[in-house]
């Protein structure tokens, strides 16, 4: 595996999406699990529950979590039977203290800054018009700014590279910056073959993204997911199309094949 850890917020999801384009890597994005593995772990205490108990305990909730998660996780990579070909795994629950027996170059991890969390603490609550929303989203984000302290001193302790997202973010200089210590990696591990293999693997995780969205929507009543980005799965090298459609949209163009967004949309 290569990891993009981080707090939440930091921009993992995109720039692993782009790194794993032009690198024709797997893609493995933790949250895209997580009704996946509530399923295989024992219950436990309710996001409001932890989130009424403060923005540390929250965070140690979220630690206790991630760290019951990493198990799967490595299943789930196995599982994709990717032989040499190393997935790019991304999510905050890859903790920097998890990174013991990652090999060199094999990790990086993005932290906000504050005031990053702040103005994103703000913009954010000025959209929820729901008071108990907004009492949710502010605690949430202080949960996430105490995550962020946390994993910049874990990383520096583990000797980990820390990338820094500042409140106004040049996203072409963090992406590089993320790229600089996974060099080696990157280019000299096997990528996956163009043709059926690469193709294989973008239905796979858009199949992960479909039954994720559709568990979420049903979990909060909505009729419907959202519209995501789901991936072209054309099998075509560095192929970064997608097809803004619904999970159900999606499953129905999929039933009769590749999802090619080049020829669907």
């Amino acid at each position: 595996m290569i990891w993009i850890g981080g707090a939440p917020g930091a921009g993992k999801s995109t720039l692993a999406w782009k790194i794993s384009r032009a690198y024709d890597l797997p893609l493995h994005p933790v949250d895209l699990w997580a009704y996946d593995h509530a399923g295989r772990l024992p219950p436990t205490a309710g996001l409001d529950d932890e989130l009424a108990a403060g923005a540390t305990r929250a965070a140690d909730s979220f630690e206790a979590d991630a760290a019951r998660r990493l198990a799967l996780v490595v299943e789930d990579v196995r599982a994709r039977e990717l032989g040499a070909v190393p997935a790019l795994v991304e999510g905050p629950q890859l903790l920097p203290t998890f990174s013991g027996e990652l090999p060199t170059g094999r990790g990086v991890w993005l932290v906000p800054d504050p005031a990053q969390t702040r103005n994103a603490r703000a913009e954010r609550l000025a959209a929820v018009p729901v008071d108990a929303d907004r009492a949710r989203l502010a605690a949430l984000l202080g949960r996430d700014a105490v995550l962020a302290d946390r994993t910049r001193t874990q990383a520096l302790a583990a000797g980990q590279p820390v990338v820094d997202v500042p409140a106004s973010p040049d996203w072409t200089a963090i992406g590089t910056a993320v790229e600089a210590p996974l060099g080696p990696a990157l280019r000299t591990s096997p990528r996956l073959d163009a043709g059926p293999s690469l193709s294989t693997q973008r239905r796979f995780e858009n199949g992960v993204a479909s039954r994720q969205g559709q568990l979420w929507s049903a979990a909060v009543g909505l009729p419907d997911a959202p519209t995501f980005p789901f991936a072209c799965e054309c099998g075509r090298t560095r192929c970064a199309a997608v097809g803004p459609v619904t999970a159900v949209e999606y499953d129905t163009y999929a039933a009769g094949g590749p999802f090619v967004v080049h020829e669907h949309l």
